[in-house]
């Protein structure tokens, strides 16, 4: 074997190759457009295309023509601000089909059509002090090749025996927040009230979080499901990997997308209805929410969806699961709505004073939750297609699957991680 497939094959290579995908992300930051949704003025909306014109420009990147994988962060100053969705729903037809008025050679801009998204983030931080929208694409094929990588970083990780016990010392939560509750009187009698009800709040916390980030998909999960790596056993086929993910109890499964006149109310009931039967199953531990939350989607359609109705992955969020899910549990925006900021001033008041007079958002932005991905499943003949949603605790500042897919290789690249050598 020659010296050049010695190293295309060796760590360092896959880590070349990595370097080089990641300098073809297209990367769009705008500081001076308040964002918002499609009540945007005529003169904003050209305003935002104009810069990302100017932006694919000056790094010489055209429209993409294959699918495409997209994280928008959103940052907003407006005392009224809308919600993410709706604004995202503004820029994702922004990027889109160029408008009259910009200069730009091709009709399209980011894409041609939002249909080509098959993997979308979007987060958002109201009432800060200066209005940002941040955008990274990348092509789709590009991001299975990260997930690819980034999943046999984490392979090395999550077969150690400590990472293993924190996941167990981090479930103890739950049993231990069962445990007080149907103990209760005796818990009372011997802590006292004020000490059970303290440690019941902290429990509490610790509970959800566990409950809810053992919901979400790993990556080597992410990655198996998407039959990746090709050509390499896992010892189960990527229909089984999905199969399992859309049975769990820990997530919201609510059916296939809708594909036929008339069957969308019905997809909405069975919105509704696994709503109803998930909080039945959790309602003792999870009401009310005391810990920010996100969204995780995970999308397979039915083999037999006509290309003309299949789904924007932005509308099934927006229009199916975000009007159903937020009310219902109580999602809030922002994990600053979940601190009591009274009681903090009695017990704690030098903490409360670092948060400042003001330290919550806008109270119009309260309802809703702090980011949404959803990835889109190709789908599989002859095999059904599903919706699986996680409600994942959101408190640990690790953000969506594309942030950590390249955190887990840096990880993986750096000294104290795999350390490959060249």
């Amino acid at each position: 074997m020659s010296r050049f497939k010695d190293f295309m094959n060796s760590d360092a290579g896959a880590h070349a190759r990595y370097q080089k995908r990641k300098q073809r992300r297209v990367h769009i930051y705008i500081d001076d457009i308040e964002p918002q949704s499609k009540k945007m003025p005529e003169t904003d909306r050209d305003k935002f295309q104009e810069a990302v014109a100017e932006q694919l420009t000056s790094v010489k990147r055209s429209t993409f023509t294959g699918d495409v994988a997209l994280k928008i962060d959103l940052a907003t100053t407006s005392r009224n601000a809308p919600q993410a969705h709706t604004i995202a729903k503004n820029l994702l037809d922004l990027l889109g089909a160029r408008r009259s008025h910009v200069k730009w050679p091709r009709r399209h801009l980011l894409y041609k059509d939002d249909r080509q998204i098959q993997a979308l983030s979007v987060s958002c931080r109201h009432g800060e002090s200066s209005p940002a929208i941040s955008i990274e694409a990348r092509s789709f094929v590009a991001i299975l090749d990260d997930l690819e990588l980034a999943a046999e970083a984490r392979r090395s990780v999550e077969m150690n025996s400590d990472y293993l016990y924190e996941q167990n010392r981090e479930a103890d939560w739950i049993k231990t927040f069962r445990d007080l509750i149907d103990n209760e009187a005796n818990s009372r009698r011997s802590l006292g009230d004020d000490a059970y009800d303290a440690y019941r709040k902290m429990t509490r916390w610790y509970a959800q979080r566990a409950l809810l980030k053992s919901s979400r998909v790993t990556i080597p999960v992410l990655n198996w499901m998407y039959g990746r790596p090709k050509g390499i056993p896992t010892g189960l086929e990527k229909e089984i990997w999905a199969k399992l993910v859309s049975v769990s109890k820990l997530r919201l499964q609510v059916g296939e997308l809708p594909i036929t006149r008339g069957s969308s109310d019905v997809f909405k009931q069975n919105v509704l209805s696994e709503i109803s039967a998930f909080k039945n199953r959790w309602d003792w531990l999870i009401s009310p929410l005391v810990v920010s939350v996100a969204l995780e989607v995970i999308i397979r359609p039915n083999p037999e969806t006509p290309p003309a109705v299949l789904h924007d992955l932005d509308n099934i969020v927006r229009d199916y699961l975000l009007p159903g899910i937020v009310p219902k549990f109580g999602t809030v925006s922002d994990h600053r709505w979940t601190i009591d900021f009274d009681e903090l001033q009695r017990t704690n008041p030098a903490i409360a004073k670092y948060w400042g007079p003001n330290p919550t958002p806008p109270s119009g932005t309260k309802s809703g939750v702090t980011r949404y991905e959803a990835w889109r499943l190709p789908a599989v003949a002859g095999e059904p297609g599903f919706v699986s949603v996680a409600i994942i605790a959101d408190v640990d500042a690790n953000g969506d699957h594309m942030d950590e897919i390249d955190e887990s290789i840096k990880t993986w690249a750096s000294p104290s991680g795999r350390n490959y050598r060249y």
